[in-house]
């Protein structure tokens, strides 16, 4: 073409070039954001120790816990199941042993760890509540 259809064509590229960027915005919205918390858990845990080892030059935060029958569990702290306000040593801090809780667990192989990992805030409660001892 000439110069004269040279602004058609230049128009007709932006025009292709806007709907195609308004196509990847649509695209990118409907994705999740956050595929590695979809399955998450809460349960009502007594701590009955805490511990922190030393493991291939790692450090793992672990709380052993207790629920309403006496079932027994190992939970894990670990940095990238948390948001970026709060590091794995904090929140290992900030539980007391002989509390209760109310834990936002995660599955550990998504993190490379052996247990249940804590994934959200771990809340202070009086004891387990009526519904968790009357659900056993």
């Amino acid at each position: 073409m000439n110069r004269n259809g040279g602004l058609f064509t230049d128009g007709t590229r932006y025009i292709i070039y806007g709907i195609c960027f308004i196509l990847f915005i649509g695209v990118m919205m409907m994705i999740p954001k956050d595929l590695k918390r979809e399955e998450t858990w809460r349960v009502e845990a007594h701590i009955i120790k805490k511990e922190v080892v030393e493991e291939d030059g790692e450090t793992l935060y672990l709380l052993h816990t207790e629920d309403s029958i006496g079932n027994k569990a190992t939970y894990q702290i670990v940095q990238g199941a948390l948001n970026e306000r709060m590091t794995a040593e904090d929140v290992h801090k900030q539980i007391r042993r002989g509390r209760y809780y109310r834990l936002k667990l995660t599955d550990g192989e998504q993190y490379g760890c052996d247990y249940p990992v804590i994934c959200g805030a771990a809340t202070l409660i009086d004891g387990f509540t009526e519904e968790t001892e009357g659900a056993h």
